[in-house]
């Protein structure tokens, strides 16, 4: 509600794309760690309170000045308030993971700022996608990194350039993927190679999602392949974050030790008879 409310204050608005990977990616995030959400047992002091809703009222009113939509650093502002109201500062504790993802996210993002284009990486990833489409049956030919695609009548000029090649979202999700096992005490020696997994997979699903944007633009139209464009690697990225986070747990976590679960079966608890009350 507190990311939707700027919607319906005049002149202000929702950067919706921006809106709707936060939103996945922490859902994503309360789907795992529920439980422990849930047994929290600290609430926002009354100062707490205030000082939250005084940062949520702050960024709609600085927002409102300014004319501009809630944007990423806006949602994070906005969810550190919400945090501060609901169970106070002691619980960002649990809580600093996500609310540390909208900076990950962001820095991500801008990376595309400073970081070069790669036309060798931009030509082969319009390589994969043109014989992936010829091995489908489908018309393309390759220029560079445009891909040119034939849908019906006309002719599709789809342009793998330095966006499309997932740089800094394969950084963000990359970083995204691996940041919440580091709550978990563990040795490095079994943190690297899930870090190296979280980029590789990050890698391999921005391919995935290139792939479904063609068969969008080819066979939906431009109007929903643009769209499909827009939010198909956010849900993949989700998706992939919450297959690693689900392995990742499960390989990081201690395994209970057989002689522990032996002491803890009904087994082997002491028998105590019962005494006898006249």
């Amino acid at each position: 509600m507190a990311f939707l409310i700027p919607a319906v204050i005049p002149g202000e608005g929702v950067d919706y794309p921006y809106f709707f990977i936060m939103a996945l990616v922490l859902f994503a995030w309360f789907a795992i760690k529920w439980s422990s959400v849930k047994s929290l047992a600290v609430k926002g002091k009354k100062y707490e309170v205030v000082l939250g809703m005084a940062i949520i009222v702050a960024d709609y009113a600085q927002n409102l000045v300014r004319g501009k939509d809630l944007g990423l650093l806006d949602m994070l502002f906005l969810f550190s308030g919400v945090i501060l109201v609901f169970y106070g500062i002691k619980s960002f504790k649990l809580f600093w993971v996500p609310a540390t993802y909208g900076i990950v996210l962001l820095l991500g993002y801008q990376l595309e700022n400073i970081i070069p284009n790669f036309v060798v990486l931009q030509n082969w990833m319009a390589g994969v996608m043109a014989s992936s489409m010829r091995l489908l049956g489908l018309s393309a030919t390759l220029s560079g990194h445009v891909v040119y695609m034939q849908a019906g009548s006309s002719t599709l000029a789809l342009n793998v350039e330095g966006d499309c090649t997932g740089v800094q979202g394969i950084l963000a999700f990359g970083m995204l993927s691996t940041m919440a096992v580091l709550d978990i005490k563990a040795k490095m020696s079994k943190l690297i190679p899930l870090f190296v997994l979280g980029f590789v997979g990050a890698f391999l699903i921005n391919i995935v999602r290139l792939f479904g944007v063609f068969l969008a633009f080819e066979y939906l139209g431009t109007t929903i392949g643009a769209q499909v464009h827009v939010y198909l690697g956010y849900l993949l990225f989700v998706a992939w974050v919450m297959v690693f986070w689900s392995v990742a747990f499960r390989y990081l976590l201690p395994k209970p030790s057989p002689s522990s679960i032996a002491a803890g079966s009904p087994g082997n608890l002491p028998v105590t008879k019962p005494s006898s009350t006249f």
